[in-house]
């Protein structure tokens, strides 16, 4: 018999370790790299919004819903009436943040993020300068 994903395995209605390990680790270094099709303000505020919630030592999942009350509920008026689908991605020294935005029509916006931690593996460790990423998303 296969064996059930770690990270997934009888989630159900309860959240496996995996996931709650992630959502509840706190962001540590600096940030990489910001990645988005938002408008420049919405994009702006958003970021301002995250670095300070890794600078209060929030945890992940808190400054996920922060950026997403503080400065992505924007979309809803800025795109009133339209159809929107835009995304922001946060890339950390050990983490990455995706949060995605799907705006309707009738006005009802929907947000979904995703969490991956980054991993440096050196198939090689005689060799000093090896990186390949590895993201792991939870």
């Amino acid at each position: 018999m296969a064996q059930a994903c770690k990270a997934t395995g009888g989630a159900g209605l309860f959240h496996s370790r995996g996931y709650e390990d992630a959502v509840n680790a706190k962001i540590s270094g600096e940030l990489i790299e910001v990645e988005s099709n938002l408008p420049e303000d919405i994009k702006d505020r958003a970021l301002s919004v995250l670095k300070s919630a890794v600078s209060e030592k929030y945890p992940i999942i808190a400054a996920i819903e922060k950026v997403q009350k503080e400065a992505l509920c924007d979309i809803e008026t800025v795109f009133k009436g339209q159809r929107f689908k835009g995304f922001i991605k946060f890339e950390f020294d050990s983490w990455v943040i995706t949060i995605n935005v799907n705006k309707f029509g009738n006005g009802n916006a929907q947000f979904s993020a995703g969490v991956g931690q980054k991993k440096l593996v050196c198939p090689d460790p005689l060799w000093a300068s090896c990186q390949i990423l590895i993201c792991i998303a939870v």
